[in-house]
């Protein structure tokens, strides 16, 4: 690399692979893998001494478009994996706006005006500025919730949110609030998620900044809802069992690559004819345009025979866990007979470039691969109940990198929920809205760790977006509003209660008394109030 640059000092350092943190189950079995939740922690920045090869330079964070200089980045090339450098670290709000497009942005700003317009007949006059404002108080209110969204203007000392007050009128929020849209409802179609649309095809764009992964995982998110609609849906045993669900593609370090909301047959995914399950993953295979040699893991939803074969003629990996009624023409030993086994027993066939294993553990698991020329085992510990102690267990290979690269989707569900927007609407879209935001932010985070190589969490990374966002583009009102009742209320509590009212002479001039309106320059010691030495005893009702 310096031979190509000699004017320039190369510092090229390789990411090691994502791994999760090895969780040691004791129940393997073919039952749903819905109910699985990953955890991680912060990777090691691990160093390795590999070749690199420099690939592109000065690559602007804003797709080409002229605006203020910004961190360069540099491309590099360690095999098969693309990783990109940065030689001053961003700014994590840069990060997020790079996640959640200027393209959705400016939809956003648009709809929202023409739809104050059609409705409410006045303008909204909805500028960037505020948007980006509106977001940054959506995204504090994830970490630092309150029961009812106007006490984050409140002046009472125990709620009062100075970030947000000064960066925006109360007022002014709730009417961006009431007008916020990303589609013309003049143009509705057939689609039911037309109202929301543009949020999925805009960041499903953007979120491939992040250069894809080896392994990737295939499940189903779900965002939370409660209400009326025809596309809620009911799943059970996940964490999340009423809501919109999301066939979504995710690396297993969590990164969300692309996701379409399920819709029944108005779903946007192509029809292979292979059944719904296979559909999935080719399509989103398709739809993310995802290249040749990345390896996909599934649940036992959407693992068939037929789509192990597609996927090896596109040049997939697919592993993934199988359901006993679709081995109904494998010769496997019968189930019965198969559970009486010791504990670590596998049965191994093979067909064509096919590898299926079903290995017995607490209960039966079966996993059908593309990915293994042969078998291979790996030890485990499991835990003996009669003896107390851990047995080590062979465990097939394959069995194995499904534990290890499975659940990226449910681990960025879960980094969603953990802050997520506390601000609620009655729109049916709004959980869809809210949820995008979350999701950019969990997305850009993962890329600020893996990518630029940031060492900071997920609540303080949140925390530095949403102050940034006020900061930098909040306006901040020339005054506060009145005190609540329960300011008043206190303060009158104090005002009788007849201990260490004093008065003392303040040296301020141009103060007005509180009992009589007229200047003085005395007040209570305890309040701070200015009051005359006449006026003291009648204002305390002494």
């Amino acid at each position: 690399a310096q031979d190509e640059f000699p004017d320039k000092a190369c510092s090229i350092a390789i990411i090691p692979q994502n791994e999760k943190d090895a969780v040691l189950s004791d129940c393997d079995s073919d039952e749903s893998d819905m109910d699985y939740e990953g955890e991680t922690g912060h990777l090691p920045a691990k160093l390795l001494n590999a070749y690199a090869e420099v690939m592109l330079t000065e690559h602007d964070w804003n797709d080409g478009q002229p605006e203020e200089p910004r961190a360069k980045l540099q491309v590099v090339k360690n095999k098969d994996r693309v990783f990109k450098r940065s030689k001053s670290c961003p700014d994590p709000m840069d990060i997020f706006l790079l996640m959640y497009p200027p393209t959705l942005r400016e939809i956003t700003v648009e709809m929202s005006n023409l739809y104050s317009t059609q409705t409410k007949g006045k303008q909204l006059n909805l500028s960037m500025d505020e948007l980006l404002t509106f977001y940054g108080i959506l995204i504090t209110s994830g970490y630092s919730s309150v029961p009812r969204r106007h006490m984050y203007w409140s002046v009472d000392n125990d709620v009062h949110n100075e970030s947000i007050s000064d960066a925006m009128r109360r007022k002014r929020f709730d009417e961006i609030m009431a007008s916020v849209h990303v589609v013309d409802n003049t143009k509705i179609t057939n689609d039911p998620f037309f109202k929301v649309r543009p949020i999925f095809s805009e960041l499903n764009q953007s979120y491939k900044v992040m250069p894809f992964q080896e392994w990737l995982s295939v499940d189903e998110s779900m965002i939370p809802y409660y209400g009326r609609h025809g596309c809620k849906q009911f799943i059970k045993g996940k964490p999340i069992r009423f809501g919109y669900k999301v066939w979504s593609l995710a690396s297993s370090s969590g990164y969300m690559y692309h996701m379409e909301p399920y819709c029944g047959s108005h779903t946007l995914l192509p029809e292979t004819g292979l059944g719904q399950g296979p559909s999935v993953i080719i399509g989103l295979a398709e739809k993310a345009q995802v290249p040749q040699g990345c390896k996909f893991i599934h649940d036992n939803l959407f693992t068939t025979l037929s789509l192990m074969d597609e996927m090896t003629k596109r040049g997939y990996g697919s592993s993934g866990t199988m359901r006993q009624n679709r081995l109904s023409d494998v010769p496997f030993t019968p189930v019965n007979a198969f559970m009486k086994f010791p504990r670590g027993t596998s049965e191994v066939l093979c067909q064509g470039e096919k590898l299926l294993v079903r290995w017995k553990d607490n209960n039966i698991v079966t996993v059908a691969t593309n990915m293994e020329e042969k078998y291979t085992e790996t030890s485990v510990k499991r835990w003996n109940r009669h003896r107390r102690a851990f047995d080590n267990v062979q465990q097939p290979k394959c069995i194995s990198q499904y534990n290890e690269h499975m659940g990226g989707v449910d681990l960025h569900d879960l980094q969603v929920s953990r802050y997520h927007i506390s601000v609620r609407s009655k729109k049916w879209w709004w959980p869809i809205f809210a949820w995008s935001l979350n999701s950019a932010l969990v997305n850009a985070h993962l890329f600020y760790r893996d990518v630029i190589g940031g060492t900071i969490d997920l609540l303080t990374f949140s925390r530095i977006v949403s102050q940034s966002l006020l900061k930098k583009f909040g306006t901040k009102p020339l005054s506060h509003g009145r005190r609540s009742l329960l300011s008043a209320t206190v303060e009158d509590q104090a005002r009788y209660d007849k201990a260490s009212h004093w008065p003392i002479n303040t040296m301020h001039r141009f103060q007005r008394c509180r009992h009589c309106d007229k200047r003085t320059t005395y007040a209570c010691e305890k309040f701070g109030v200015p009051l005359h030495i006449e006026c003291f005893k009648m204002y305390h009702g002494v």
